[in-house]
């Protein structure tokens, strides 16, 4: 039953951090808006004319099949300053980050487990994910995909340790749900800063 209570403890400090992330991302989006509309309107019509819809797609694929590229919420402000519909936004955003973590997949299935460099990267961020993955199984990737657990790491490790990547895309369809949650709070922020 103790261990039943620390599963407990840790899953609502991901709701927590989950919740916080949404409301520091509302706040930011607030400021930006209110401090830096003309600019951020400015250059988010230039991303979304040069770009568009396409431009979201490959932002969000290498997104997420690299570490550490550019969060995805960066995008949504581009999409919304640009005066992009939710739709396309979402769509083409969600698909571009599945795509991209399902890339993460198959480099940590085939390639990480090839290199020794590989091998010592993902182990140093094992400790804080492979738990997860024990775990939750697929539920570790749909937490990866709705907070803020970064999902490109947790698709490397995944892949890594073998899990099936039907279990893998199932739990990487959430990134919709996540993409439409971060869309209208940003959406929200952005409205509310003028």
């Amino acid at each position: 039953m103790h261990h039943k209570s620390d599963e407990d403890i840790q899953i609502k400090r991901l709701i927590i951090q989950s919740l916080v992330s949404i409301l520091l991302v509302v706040g930011l989006v607030f400021a930006l808006a209110f401090f830096f509309r003309e600019p951020l309107v400015s250059y988010s019509a230039n991303f979304v004319n040069q770009f568009g819809a396409l431009g979201l797609f490959f932002g969000m694929l290498l997104s997420d099949s690299l570490p550490a590229f550019v969060p995805p919420d960066a995008f949504l402000v581009f999409a919304i300053g640009g005066n992009m519909s939710a739709l396309e936004t979402i769509l083409s955003m969600s698909v571009g980050s599945i795509l991209g973590g399902s890339l993460a997949y198959l480099i940590g299935k085939y390639l990480i487990p090839k290199f020794k460099f590989g091998r010592l990267f993902v182990l140093k961020f094992e400790d804080q994910l492979l738990p997860y993955m024990r775990k939750y199984g697929f539920w570790a990737v749909v937490i990866a995909a709705l907070t803020p657990v970064p999902y490109s790491w947790m698709a490397y490790t995944v892949g890594t340790f073998r899990m099936t990547y039907l279990k893998f895309f199932l739990g990487s369809l959430f990134r919709f749900v996540r993409m439409s949650v971060y869309y209208f709070a940003i959406y929200f922020g952005w409205v509310t800063g003028t």
